[in-house]
């Protein structure tokens, strides 16, 4: 007969690494039947041109999806993005609703979240490309909601030579569990 620690199930928990990382993903190896809507959609919006405009996204489109997006537009002349939408798997992760605020209010709320984060966007819509990621949260940020998450920024430009905004999905696995 087999050891009682032998059936416990295994918790994703006991196996997260020291430190957290994030490495970039190709876009065919997305996970997230969510994360996958939203760049499916984006592509259907884009057609052959470099990316959509702000005007030709339809959140309708995304069905429960939309939940998991965010929407920035960006502010070249204040080094700034201000959040348009914060859905709600964005707000069970993190706790907090910037709707309406600018990322200079998340870099003062959370430094090191919106350092990586306004290095995303930043990154977005210097390149005029949509990138995608997968992350695993390490036990260097034990008050993390989450242990994993899997995103993808998106860009929406006015010409093919600007960024004005920068969509964002993402699917984050909760510590202990699934969220709806």
């Amino acid at each position: 007969m087999a050891p009682a620690t032998l059936l416990r199930p295994v918790n994703p928990e006991d196996r997260l690494p020291e430190k957290s990382s994030v490495v970039p993903i190709a876009f065919e190896d997305i996970e997230s039947a969510r994360v996958r809507v939203v760049y499916d959609a984006w592509l259907r919006w884009r057609g052959a041109r470099l990316m959509p405009t702000r005007n030709e996204i339809a959140l309708r489109d995304l069905g429960n999806a939309a939940a998991s997006i965010s929407l920035v537009h960006a502010m070249p002349q204040e080094d700034d993005y201000e959040f348009r939408i914060i859905g709600d798997a964005h707000i069970q992760a993190y706790g907090v609703n910037f709707q309406g605020r600018r990322m200079s209010d998340v870099l003062a709320y959370s430094p090191r979240h919106g350092k990586i984060l306004k290095a995303s966007y930043d990154m977005v819509r210097a390149m005029r490309r949509p990138y995608a990621f997968r992350g695993i949260i390490g036990r260097d940020a034990p008050k993390a909601t989450f242990i994993r998450f899997e995103t993808c920024y998106l860009p929406l430009g006015s010409s093919p030579d600007d960024v004005d905004y920068v969509m964002n999905a993402a699917f984050y696995t909760p510590r202990g569990g699934r969220w709806d």
